[in-house]
């Protein structure tokens, strides 16, 4: 009997796409990375759950770490992206989250990054590196900017203002 290897299938991560939404259109932060993963790569906010973390706090706890900014609403886009985690040898299912700036707030970087921008959708397409990331960011666009956001994927927590 021959017994098969199985890739086993993990959700370690989050990704949080930050918005402020100007004349109807919507401008994405985009970071880019300084460290040994992913140097020199234009990203969305991204990184690892803390034990006993859920899903969306680690996407507010990264917000801030990353960025220093707090979203004023934060939503699930009910997606996630997928891929293979070489270093690890898994499949990786990462739940992806949207925060909304509906407040003036500044950016501050952390270590792990060295430049931002605000690009529009179709303009942070050029700077991505993964398809993951493309389809993401146009899905948002289209389901959380140009139409009103389906407040069931909303996340209702007392730090995120109603």
């Amino acid at each position: 009997m021959n017994i098969l290897q199985e890739i086993p299938i993990k959700s370690f991560s989050i990704a949080a796409y930050i918005c402020r939404i100007e004349n109807g259109i919507g401008r994405y932060l985009i970071i880019k990375r300084q460290t040994p993963y992913l140097n020199d790569t234009w990203q969305m906010v991204s990184g690892a759950l803390e034990k006993g973390e859920t899903a969306w706090e680690a996407a507010l706890r990264e917000i801030e770490e990353e960025t220093g900014l707090v979203p004023d609403r934060l939503y699930s886009i009910n997606d996630v992206e997928l891929f293979y985690e070489i270093n690890q040898n898994c499949i990786n299912i990462i739940p992806v989250f949207v925060g909304f700036l509906d407040t003036e707030q500044s950016v501050r970087l952390s270590h792990e990054h060295s430049e931002y921008k605000w690009v529009s959708a179709e303009e942070a397409v050029a700077f991505f590196s993964f398809d993951n990331q493309m389809k993401t960011i146009r899905r948002i666009e289209k389901q959380f900017v140009q139409r009103k956001p389906f407040e069931f994927l909303r996340v209702n927590i007392p730090d995120v203002k109603q």
